[in-house]
């Protein structure tokens, strides 16, 4: 089943362009890219409550989760709705990954595709557990200079809102990306700059094709105008914008956006990061800081209600659309007695 269809993971961190880049892949005849469901990092840390998942009852129940789950999704794959005996029946490992790499194949095939991709940032995570499930994806390392991903966390739904906590996360999954390029070498690993794709798409996208040895072609611009684009357009108010052409000047707003003293404590944090991804620094090395730990407390209780402030703050649509993802999560965790926050 698998061998005949390759596969794409974009890692990096979220608010960095990975819808973009993920709608102009979707213009590939080839490149299926729905809107992620993230099931590793969902159902990865509820594993252990499905226990041994060679026993049948037990791998079925995940896959009947896992489908409810996506089939929730805020984005809709909106072609046939996954079904879980299809799940279970193609899946070639009685496993979390198994499930993952058929739901995957499975909309690949609606799709009329021979690749599949995920956007799923978070599996960069799961990189060695994937390789050795025998899943061997091409990597898209995504970045974005991390003051800019900062200002964005601070407007969105989702993640954190303190610095503190954007900037240590930023860090974190910079370092893990280029601990998976390592990894699986530059065979299958390329990087791209988001502020090189939206100031030069073209020159961006043909060096892509290139190495995933697919035709360009300058329909993958025209990304905006497809179905994909508009239903992920209206399906959140933080994805409006795929639904317009490439902003090409939509870099360096932290500037406006941020404080000074917001700007030095993410230069503090992951400054040096900063300047290794190839973007200059508002303020010298030697200002840099560490923060106690009752700062960190301080940030953690500010974090939080800042969260909880962007939840309340946010649009009826764009609680609507995530409440039937929520819905399915909270049921399985009240079915394992799992305490829901």
């Amino acid at each position: 089943m698998t061998d005949k269809i390759s596969s794409i993971q974009i890692i990096g961190t979220q608010r960095s362009g990975s819808n973009l880049l993920r709608l102009i892949l979707n213009q590939y005849d080839e490149i299926s890219a729905p809107h992620p469901p993230h099931v590793l990092k969902t159902f990865a840390s509820l594993l252990p409550y499905y226990n041994d998942l060679k026993v049948e009852e037990n791998f079925n129940l995940l896959a009947n989760d896992i489908t409810d789950f996506v089939n929730a999704n805020p984005v809709p794959w909106n072609v046939n709705q996954i079904q879980a005996k299809e799940l279970i029946r193609r899946s070639r490992n009685q496993s979390l990954l198994g499930l993952y790499e058929t739901l995957y194949v499975i909309k690949a095939e609606q799709d009329n595709a021979v690749i599949w991709c995920c956007k799923s940032m978070f599996n960069e995570y799961y990189a060695r557990e994937i390789e050795d499930e025998g899943i061997r994806p091409f990597y898209i390392y995504l970045y974005r200079d991390g003051r800019d991903v900062a200002a964005s966390f601070k407007r969105a739904i989702i993640g954190h809102k303190h610095i503190y906590h954007i900037a240590s996360k930023w860090l974190k999954d910079q370092e893990r990306a280029l601990l998976v390029k390592e990894y699986v070498g530059d065979a299958r690993f390329c990087m791209i700059k988001y502020e090189e794709l939206i100031s030069n798409p073209e020159k961006v996208l043909k060096s892509l094709s290139t190495k995933l040895r697919l035709p360009y072609s300058p329909k993958l611009l025209d990304y905006y105008e497809s179905s994909e684009s508009q239903r992920t357009a209206s399906s959140g108010e933080m994805w409006k914008n795929v639904a317009k052409p490439i902003i090409s000047d939509n870099t360096g707003k932290y500037r406006t956006e941020l404080s000074d003293d917001e700007i030095l404590m993410f230069e503090n944090i992951a400054g040096k990061m900063v300047v290794k991804l190839g973007y200059p620094l508002n303020y010298t090395q030697e200002s840099q800081k560490t923060y106690n730990d009752r700062e960190v407390v301080k940030f953690d209780k500010l974090n939080a209600q800042w969260q909880e402030e962007a939840r309340k703050n946010a649009s009826e649509h764009d609680l609507v659309v995530r409440s039937k993802q929520e819905e399915v999560l909270f049921n399985i965790k009240k079915r394992f007695s799992i305490t829901v926050a």
